[in-house]
């Protein structure tokens, strides 16, 4: 019977559109039909929706069918999309507030109906009343504190309440809202408006969207909100501890920069709308009670709506969308292994090393050059030795010829045969070419002159490539050292992380065989007591740092002004940051999930942002790395760079031995034949 009646006012309505001139006369005879004048002011309803807060779409909570037909009719007639809903039936407030509706939608409730007071407490359950709904309270005769008692506690700074009250000869339309119910702070009024009925006369004193704005909201009266904030230090309670710490300039034990930066923020806050927060320590920021949902630390806190605003950020996870609401995002979160490179911590073998200014396939075709050298050397000797022994019987047989002297043959053949020499001495001599160590004999044959000169000027060019690359690796600054977790996990250094919850965390919890093999090589073995520990405080670790062969992992805005103060400006430039471990990202400023705050907040921040607040505060909390101001370091070459030129050493003396030993065993054998 319901729906054939809202069909039948779907009717009316197409009546209406067609014949607006009469739309007053139908309207009558619909009242008459139902034969009772509406409980709630149909006209104080159009001006409502159409005049003050201007929706296209309605949805009304009403116990009497003749008073939400009627209320509809009007409605309809004022081209609104009405959705009626009877307060005592069986309904699902989610199925029907589904925060998806089409533009502005303003909710009306005559709460003198019995079910009025269960469906504001769903709404209130729910967070109805937020900058989604205009709401409508038809509160004739009734007390706005009996209507919305303290135990409505989501009444807040956006609430969006429209309370209608009646003197003698008009209606009153009030905005309401609170600072915050759950804090029993009290219900505030503002006159939005007065309806006369006879006359019909509306009587704006003040726009309905600026007192529902920023403006007229801003002042909470020195409002206690709850606040929770993290500091990993032990017997951390009261809220005087916490504020005395975290409004320190200074770096504290326990206290990560981005929470200082945060309390910071909430400090403009507080002075921009006059409240105060006593606040509650946590040790850490996330966690699950076992299997369970159930959330730990500070996400857990703020999740439960325990704090209604936390002096921390929070970590970007997609599963904390749905729980939490961003009111700003600001600060880069940047962790970083610190440490000073050292020659030995050079990962590619370069650091002095001999070999290191050709590759591999240089030295190789080298080598195989010289050898090719030696072997077109050996042949042409061995054509020269052909072509004089042939030149050597002619000349025999031609002084035979002219019978000329002996002494003269016997000078002739030292002379020939004194630039003769064996393959290994032929090697010596390219050897010595390439060393630029000279050659004596000088080879008297052109062919052998002409294979000197190329090995020189091969020698020449090569030798200048070598030492300019020797010399500009020992005096250039590149050498980085690791550049990855993976490379800190095998390189010599040690290794500790700053004493603070996250790491903690993320030890426990990461599956990522980085972490595990990082845990297992370098945070499982003991340390002496002359070392610093798995944990450890920033100020402990920098005089590891200068001493090197040792890298701190903390949040590296911590560590500069340290850094600036103790090193100079050497160890400046070999200070070296590989990060990795955790991401780098830029933090969450959470409140509960449709907060009551959440948007009062979030347009303060966004002010601040604008004005070049916001940004001040970043360059007082996030100081740049010093700069490097030495030219260049030299680096000694370390025993790992000369290691190859002592291996080479090595082999040439195995070898003599072994030829000695080839050369003993050659003369016996000749012996005993």
């Amino acid at each position: 019977m319901l729906y054939k009646k809202v069909d039948l006012l779907k009717h009316h309505r197409k009546i209406f559109e067609m014949h607006s001139s009469d739309s007053v006369v139908v309207l009558t005879l619909v009242s008459i039909f139902f034969g009772k004048v509406s409980s709630m002011e149909s006209s104080l309803l159009i001006d409502y929706t159409t005049r003050l807060i201007k929706t296209e779409q309605s949805i009304m909570f009403a116990c009497s069918e003749q008073d939400m037909y009627l209320n509809v009719v009007q409605l309809m007639a004022a081209n609104q999309f009405v959705q009626p809903v009877h307060i005592n039936s069986s309904y699902d407030l989610r199925s029907v507030l589904t925060r998806n509706n089409y533009a502005r939608t303003s909710v009306i409730v005559d709460t003198t109906c019995e079910g009025a007071s269960k469906l504001l407490k769903e709404a209130s359950a729910n967070r109805y009343f937020n900058k989604t709904y205009q709401w409508l309270l038809w509160g004739v005769d009734m007390n706005i504190n009996d209507l919305l008692p303290i135990e409505l506690d989501y009444v807040g700074p956006n609430a969006q309440l429209t309370y209608v009250n009646k003197t003698k000869d008009d209606y009153c339309l009030w905005d309401v809202h609170s600072k915050g119910r759950q804090l029993k702070s009290p219900l505030e009024l503002h006159l939005i408006a007065r309806v006369s009925t006879e006359p019909h006369k509306l009587v704006i004193f003040k726009d309905i969207y600026e007192l529902q704005g920023i403006k007229y909201r801003n002042q909470f009266n020195g409002l206690t909100l709850r606040g929770a904030s993290v500091i990993d230090q032990e017997d951390i309670f009261t809220n005087q501890q916490i504020e005395a710490i975290l409004s320190r300039p200074t770096k504290d034990s326990g206290v990560a920069a981005f929470i200082k930066y945060h309390y910071e923020l909430l400090s403009l806050l507080r002075d921009l709308f006059n409240f105060t927060v006593n606040f509650r320590n946590s040790r850490g920021w996330a966690g699950r009670l076992g299997n369970t949902t159930f959330r730990l630390g500070l996400l857990g806190i703020i999740m439960r709506n325990e704090a209604d605003i936390a002096a921390s950020g929070a970590f970007n996870r997609i599963n904390r969308f749905a729980e939490f609401d961003t009111i700003h995002q600001s600060w880069k979160f940047e962790t970083a292994f610190l440490f000073r490179f050292t020659p030995d911590l050079d990962t590619h073998g370069k650091s002095g090393n001999f070999l290191a200014p050709f590759s591999r396939q240089v030295w190789l075709f080298i080598l195989a050059t010289l050898f090719g050298i030696n072997s077109i050397w050996l042949l042409l000797d061995y054509l020269g030795k052909r072509w004089l022994s042939q030149a050597k019987q002619c000349i025999e047989e031609r002084i035979l010829n002219i019978k000329k002297t002996n002494n003269i043959n016997l000078t002739a053949e030292k002379s020939t045969t004194k630039c003769q020499g064996n393959w290994t001495e032929r090697i010596l001599h390219t050897f010595g070419a390439v060393c630029q160590q000279g050659m004596e004999p000088i080879p008297s044959d052109m062919s052998s002159r002409s294979i000197v000169v190329t090995v020189f000027l091969f020698s020449v060019v090569m030798y200048n490539y070598y030492t300019s690359s020797v010399v500009g690796g020992l005096l250039s600054s590149s050498d980085l050292g690791p550049a990855t977790v993976a490379e800190i996990t095998s390189s010599p250094l040690k290794v500790s992380f700053e004493d603070i919850g996250y790491y903690k965390v993320l030890f426990k919890e990461s599956a990522n065989p980085i972490v595990t093999r990082l845990i297992s090589k370098k945070l499982s073995a003991s340390r002496g007591p002359n070392e610093m520990g798995v944990y450890g405080h920033i100020e402990d670790a920098v005089p590891y740092l200068k001493s090197g062969g040792f890298a701190f992992h903390c949040e590296v805005v911590d560590a500069y002004p340290i850094i600036a103060e103790l090193f100079d400006a050497n160890e400046i430039c070999d200070l070296r940051e590989v990060s990795g471990l955790m991401e780098v990202e830029i933090l969450n400023w959470i409140v509960n999930k449709n907060s009551q705050y959440t948007e009062l907040f979030r347009t303060a921040m966004c002010k601040a942002r604008e004005v070049g607040l916001v940004e001040r505060l970043l360059r007082q909390r996030q100081m740049k790395k010093p700069e490097c101001q030495s030219l260049y370091t030299v680096y000694p070459v370390t025993i790992s760079g000369v290691s190859s030129a002592f291996l080479t050493l090595l082999s040439g003396v195995l070898l003599a031995f072994f030829a000695l030993c080839l050369e003993i065993a050659s003369v016996k054998w000749k012996f005993r034949r």
